[in-house]
């Protein structure tokens, strides 16, 4: 583990669309794949949910994966979705269980702002979508959620990663992983300014695409089904391509504050 200056949280991003941009479809056709699959696995009534955290830390590992030969100059194939799944699948599951405990907890935690509206929304679905946005108490309550769920989204950065490649316990590849956000703060704090602008600019993006479709047709909405594929079309890439930028720049982050050993020389 190493401290990088703050800067290295802007180059994690050029490093991620670098990335992206060796094998740009391939990288957009396994996420949105990894989407389908996703979709899928978390509709299943009940269980749904859980499923979906257990897959995310194997499947964090693929696109770690798929990043890593992207960087190599390899073809971004099919089966690189589930390479993630090869090597240590139970500290992998593992730490899909405790993300998903430590979800739980940090949206609990919401309730004390507002009684628990936000929480039996988010987990149960029980209260009405327009109630819980025009509640005071709950902008609260999600700030409260953000809080809660900020150490446990540092614990998770780099995880599944140290445990899949580095062979760590679940517990020490948490440890490990939270120190190495902890005290690489200023370059993290970059790297969130940098993906909000990223983000930004794909909302910008957005927009035009709406503008200049609205202003199609005698109605100036979108009650049109064709302006709704056209949007669709457009927008899509352009959301697939800013996942896989950010997707790529994880890996480019754990390269750098976790940087491959070099074996020793014979001087040395």
């Amino acid at each position: 583990m190493r401290i990088v200056p703050a800067r290295n949280g802007w180059q994690w991003i050029v490093a991620g669309a670098r990335l992206w941009a060796r094998s740009p479809l391939g990288w957009m056709a396994l996420v949105l794949f990894y989407w389908v699959l996703m979709s899928l696995a978390t509709a299943i009534p009940w269980v749904g949910p859980i499923i979906g955290t257990l897959l995310l830390p194997p499947f964090s590992v693929s696109f770690m994966v798929m990043a890593r030969e992207a960087e190599a100059g390899h073809r971004l194939l099919p089966q690189l979705l589930i390479a993630g799944f090869a090597r240590n699948r139970r500290a992998l599951f593992t730490l899909g269980a405790i993300y998903y405990v430590a979800v739980v907890a940090a949206i609990a935690f919401s309730a004390l702002a507002d009684s628990g509206l936000l929480a039996r929304y988010m987990l149960l679905g029980e209260v009405d979508r327009a109630d819980a946005a025009g509640s005071a108490a709950v902008v609260w309550a999600g700030v409260l959620a953000m809080l809660a769920y900020t150490p446990v989204m540092m614990a998770y950065w780099f995880a599944p990663i140290l445990a899949a490649w580095e062979d760590m316990s679940p517990g020490k590849s948490l440890f490990f992983s939270f120190f190495g956000v902890w005290r690489n703060w200023r370059a993290f704090a970059v790297y969130g300014a940098a993906t909000a602008g990223l983000f930004g600019i794909l909302v910008a993006a957005f927009g035009v695409v709406g503008g200049v479709l609205a202003g199609f047709g005698e109605s100036g909405d979108f009650s049109d089904p064709r302006r709704v594929m056209i949007a669709t079309f457009v927008a899509a890439p352009l959301l697939l391509a800013g996942a896989a930028i950010l997707i790529a720049s994880v890996y480019a982050s754990y390269r750098d504050v976790f940087p491959p050993q070099e074996a020793p020389t014979a001087e040395s």
